[in-house]
């Protein structure tokens, strides 16, 4: 479990939120109307999370009041604390304080980044077997989701039947996806708002609709609001238990997300009859990605047996 934030960075969170929402909120809005907005909640309230932590570090009373100059001291120090990733992350967010209203002006990185370590994340079958078989049944259903779909923790809250949703458009999706695999066909929302299909094996289907519920509702996960159409575990509550549970069980834990991995292992190597190249490209757009460099990261170091 990640440690309690203090009152006060609660407090420079909230003021955070009151900054991004009136300069950057862009919630609803298509790209081409919302430029440099923010758009998505869980972009928004990392937005939030990461302007509380450095004006907090750099000692600011106020986000406005950070200089170009405290903002470039700040990333100085944090490239030898951090990936090149979250350094990039970070330098953003701080661009679009300190050049409020300026977003062609950029904040200096400097050489020799620390890049970021990819590590096999992948459970086997037998540890996963292992960890289900001390879960609560919804628990169990929302592990034997993510690791049959690659979903990620906060997708299990957001499935939809097929008929009830499209996929993102303007995307280049491939006709050739699920290649291999036999199920239904569901739609989950996932990162920057990118909704996609998902293939969920029938008996596994069968079991979701047994948790379908009378009419939708609306829950909050990591502060973002989701309608939510089956009764069944997802989000923080899931991964947080999940991890916890991995830690009781084998003493260590990957994580949610390492069923993720899994799910890639699994597609690359043994279910897709094509070339190692368009199965990459294949999994990259199951897994909610469009960038099939990333994918092969999540192969990194053995495969799930």
């Amino acid at each position: 479990m990640p440690p309690r934030k203090s009152r006060h960075r609660k407090k420079l969170e909230d003021k955070a939120t009151n900054f991004f929402r009136f300069h950057y909120s862009g919630f609803g809005q298509n790209k081409k109307d919302a430029t440099d907005k923010l758009r998505s909640q869980a972009t928004f309230f990392r937005h939030v999370e990461t302007a509380a932590f450095a004006q907090e570090r750099i000692g600011a009373k106020k986000l406005r009041d950070i200089t170009p100059e405290m903002a470039q001291e700040y990333l100085l120090i944090r490239q030898n604390e951090v990936c090149k990733k979250t350094l990039q992350n970070e330098r953003r967010v701080l661009e679009r304080i300190v050049f409020l209203g300026e977003p062609e002006r950029r904040l200096n990185l400097g050489d020799n980044l620390i890049p970021r370590e990819w590590e096999n994340r992948a459970y086997t079958h037998e540890q996963i077997y292992q960890i289900m078989s001390r879960q609560s049944p919804k628990n169990q259903l929302a592990t034997a989701l993510c690791f049959t779909a690659g979903l990620r923790a906060q997708e299990l809250l957001t499935i939809q039947r097929f008929d009830e949703a499209s996929v993102s458009d303007k995307l280049n999706w491939r006709s050739d996806l699920f290649v291999g695999l036999e199920g239904e066909k569901y739609i989950v929302k996932g990162k920057g708002g990118l909704y996609r299909a998902v293939m969920l094996p029938t008996f596994l289907a069968e079991k979701l609709e047994q948790h379908r519920l009378d009419s939708p509702r609306q829950i909050k996960d990591r502060k973002c609001t989701i309608t939510n159409r089956y009764d069944i575990t997802g989000g923080k509550r899931f991964s947080s238990a999940f991890s916890q549970l991995s830690k009781r069980v084998l003493g260590w834990s990957h994580g949610a997300h390492g069923l993720r991995y899994c799910y890639a292992q699994e597609r690359i190597n043994f279910s897709i009859p094509k070339t190692f190249v368009q199965s990459l490209q294949i999994v990259s757009q199951e897994l909610g990605h469009f960038r099939k460099e990333i994918t092969p990261h999540y192969l990194t170091r053995g495969t799930c047996s």
